[in-house]
């Protein structure tokens, strides 16, 4: 996905106006769509002021990160060092049978493993917001 496209996408996401979001980034509505079309790249001031008004990161703008703030990628980060402290305590408890290396397993477990990972994060969610 292209710069332009990724910045059509996140001012779209905040339900705002190409009109909208150029008077709020100091710029021509016009700009903002040779922006969007990928004619014209921002300079590095609009950049930070676009990432700041869609509260996105400058690499998921550039397409260096497929996630689109910080909060997304240390939530991403912390459910993988907590799967990877989990897998090694069970790791500990029973050699013969897991393995880390996920060439070790089939694409059953993966989606097991996906889909628990989904549903625990859930339950997570509802406990923070039942406190």
């Amino acid at each position: 996905m292209t710069l332009g496209e990724r910045l059509r996408i996140v001012r779209m996401r905040k339900k705002l106006s190409q009109i909208d979001a150029a008077k709020k980034l100091n710029i021509s509505n016009i700009t903002l769509s040779t922006y969007e079309r990928g004619k014209r790249d921002p300079d590095t001031d609009t950049l930070r002021n676009m990432c700041l008004l869609y509260n996105v990161t400058a690499d998921y703008l550039l397409g260096l990160s497929d996630l689109p703030n910080r909060e997304e990628s240390n939530k991403i980060s912390k459910l993988g060092s907590i799967f990877n402290e989990t897998v090694m305590e069970i790791k500990d408890e029973d050699e013969e049978t897991i393995y880390i290396d996920e060439t070790n397993l089939d694409e059953e477990t993966i989606k097991f493993l996906k889909k628990s990972l989904k549903n625990s994060m859930k339950l997570v969610d509802e406990m923070k917001r039942s406190d």
